[in-house]
């Protein structure tokens, strides 16, 4: 796992697992929150414990840092877009 974003605005945790599946997704915590979020387009699943309000706000940070991310996943990844 690489944390790459640690308790961001609104606390949360952006992760990606090393040993993970395409499409290119990033996880995202707090506490015992956790959802995953496809990047390309972004996308919710496996949400557990994430309010709609949340959820939107997840949105909002992660299309400010789209980029970055999708760099990330295929820097780690490059086999797995």
């Amino acid at each position: 796992m690489v944390t790459l974003l640690h308790r961001q605005r609104h606390g949360y945790d952006v992760r990606i697992y090393l040993r993970e599946h395409g499409p290119a997704h990033v996880h995202v915590v707090k506490g015992e929150k956790r959802v995953k979020v496809f990047l390309h387009p972004i996308a919710f699943t496996d949400n557990k414990g994430f309010a709609e309000r949340e959820l939107r706000q997840i949105e909002k940070f992660l299309t400010v840092r789209l980029g970055f991310l999708l760099r990330k996943w295929e820097e780690l990844h490059p086999d797995k877009l």
